[in-house]
């Protein structure tokens, strides 16, 4: 068989798989406003290495209110004092997207949308390794409830903290420092989620809120406390993201689901049966 033939043949079943996949597929949005979902964070324990004085709290008090949404993570000054690591958590409801999804649809994609803002894309990451900062996306063990009012469920803060971004895999995010050959834009960046995609799922399925935790994989600020040089002792990403109140100018978070219909088993026969067609032709 002529191999220019061939090729040709490949490239139409590939392309029409592709048409077909394409056409099939479907995708459903929903942001942390929604229902009642929501944007927080715990702070934990300071670091072996940090100093504080003795009014710091020895562990802040988690940022869960509705009035204050703010995604960063790391850390800053806040109320007076340098924080430990602060680590956020998103709440999607999802109980009433089940019925959203196609009948025959799968879910084959997932991914969460969030802001890099001018000012406070990294403002103060010190991008020590290889001019960038690394998010990590995962679950978190414990339900929106828990998250919202630990007190009612007797659970320590900092046992939810060192659970966020520490769990099971979902995705990572890269933030490319000002030094780098081809540093991290602002604006909206949409990172894949993947690994969460059977957790999604259980939750669609039991009517529960889908919930996704973060934390700043790369963080080494320096120490606070006596002789710390104060610049060296922050870092954070996602700086300026609150999405509620004046003070900060980013929007939601939003999630993407995508969803694709099962191949009907006549088209998978076609697609076959001319793949099959260029192998027989191939060994002739």
């Amino acid at each position: 068989m002529n191999s220019q033939v061939h090729r040709v043949l490949l490239s139409t079943v590939i392309v029409l798989g592709a048409i077909q996949a394409k056409a099939l597929a479907d995708t459903i949005e929903i942001d942390t406003f929604v229902g009642g979902g929501q944007v927080g964070a715990y702070y934990g324990p300071y670091r072996p290495e940090d100093d504080p004085p003795d009014s710091y709290p020895a562990v802040p008090a988690p940022d869960i209110s509705p009035s204050f949404q703010n995604y960063f993570m790391g850390r800053t000054t806040v109320s007076g004092f340098t924080t430990s690591e602060r680590r956020p958590f998103f709440l999607f409801d999802t109980t009433s997207l089940a019925s959203s999804i196609p009948s025959g649809h799968i879910i084959t994609d997932l991914s969460i949308s969030l802001e890099l803002l001018p000012g406070g894309t990294s403002a103060l990451a010190n991008f020590a390794v290889g001019d960038k900062e690394v998010v990590e996306f995962t679950s978190t063990p414990f339900s929106n409830e828990e998250l919202l009012k630990p007190e009612d469920f007797s659970i320590p803060f900092e046992t939810i903290w060192d659970t966020l971004g520490k769990s099971k895999p979902y995705g990572g995010f890269e933030i490319l420092g000002p030094s780098h050959p081809e540093p991290s834009m602002t604006g909206t960046h949409e990172i894949s989620l993947a690994g969460g995609i059977e957790d999604l799922e259980d939750a669609l399925a039991s009517g529960e809120f889908f919930a996704v935790s973060a934390r700043l994989e790369t963080f080494d600020p320096g120490p606070i406390g006596k002789g710390a040089t104060p610049v060296d002792a922050y870092e954070y990403v996602f700086g300026g993201t609150d999405v509620v109140t004046d003070s900060g100018m980013g929007t939601a978070p939003k999630l993407t689901i995508t969803t694709s219909a099962v191949p009907e088993p006549s088209a998978n026969l076609v697609l076959l049966g001319m793949l099959a067609l260029v192998l027989r032709k191939r060994r002739c």
